[in-house]
C-alpha cells in the first residue's frame, strides 16, 4: 500500500471516529450516525458516511485549497453527507461527484419537496465551483445539521458554542489541515469565518451564496481562483 493511501486511511479513521461519536440532540442532527425512519433508508447513515469518504479520498489527492462552509443544510449535506452537495446532484451526468442517495422514495411524513433532494445553495455552489474541481476540498465548520427544535428540516445557524463546545470543528479541522497542508483556506459565510478566527486560523472570507449572496459569491470565487492573493 502506498504511503499516501495509508496516510489518508489514517486521516479518515480519525475523522470517522469524530463524526460517529456525537449523538443527535433536539436541535442537532448527526447525519453520519443517525437516521429518521420517515425519510431515510435503513442504512442511510452508513450511505452518507461512505459518500463523504469517497469524496474526500478523491479530493485530497489533488486539492491545495480548503473551502470551509458553515453547517450541513437540510436538503444538501443532511442527505448527501458531502458539504455543499445535494443527493440529486449525484445523479446529474455533469456532476464531478458521485454517491448514493440516502432518502426514501416516498417519505412517510409531510415534507415540502420530493426526493431525491436538492438545495439551492448546493446548486449555486457547484455551478460556480465545478470548473475548479480538483483544486479544492470542502468541509463544514459544523459537520452536522443544526435545526430548530421540533422542526427537523429547518435551518438554525449553529452558535459558536455549538461549533467549539462539541470540539468537532477544532479537532476535525486540524486533522484535515495537517493532512492537506492547504496553500489557502476560504471561509464561505460569516459563521465559518468567525469559527476559524476563534481558533486563530487565517482565511479569506467569501459571501455565502444563499439569501441573495450568489453574485458576490461568484465574483469572489472567480477572483480568488484566478489570483489567490485577492481579498473580497
Amino acid at each position: 500500500m502506498k504511503a499516501e493511501k495509508r496516510d489518508f486511511m489514517k486521516l479518515w479513521s480519525s475523522l470517522k471516529k469524530i463524526l460517529l461519536s456525537t449523538p443527535s440532540t433536539d436541535n442537532v442532527f448527526n447525519q453520519y450516525r443517525d437516521r429518521n425512519d420517515a425519510v431515510d433508508l435503513p442504512d442511510a447513515a452508513a450511505i452518507r458516511t461512505e459518500n463523504l469518504h469517497q469524496y474526500m479520498a478523491e479530493a485530497t489527492e489533488t486539492a491545495s485549497i480548503l473551502v470551509i462552509g458553515e453547517a450541513a443544510g437540510p436538503w444538501g449535506c443532511r442527505f448527501s453527507g458531502v458539504p455543499f452537495t445535494s443527493e440529486k446532484q449525484f445523479l446529474a451526468p455533469s456532476s464531478p461527484i458521485r454517491g448514493r442517495r440516502s432518502s426514501k422514495n416516498v417519505p412517510t411524513c409531510p415534507i415540502r419537496m420530493s426526493p431525491p433532494f436538492i438545495s439551492r445553495t448546493s446548486k449555486i455552489f457547484w455551478d460556480v465551483m465545478q470548473q475548479y474541481y480538483g483544486r479544492f476540498m470542502v468541509w463544514n465548520a459544523f459537520p452536522f445539521h443544526s435545526h430548530k427544535p421540533e422542526d427537523l428540516f429547518s435551518v438554525r445557524n449553529p452558535t459558536s458554542r455549538d461549533v467549539l463546545q462539541l470540539g468537532q470543528f477544532r479537532e476535525a479541522f486540524h486533522h484535515i489541515k495537517e493532512y492537506l497542508k492547504p496553500t489557502l483556506i476560504i471561509a464561505v459565510g460569516k459563521k465559518a469565518f468567525n469559527s476559524l478566527d476563534e481558533i486563530s486560523e487565517t482565511s479569506l472570507y467569501v459571501r455565502h451564496p444563499s439569501m441573495g449572496g450568489k453574485t458576490k459569491f461568484t465574483m469572489c470565487m472567480q477572483k480568488i481562483f484566478k489570483n489567490q492573493r485577492v481579498k473580497c
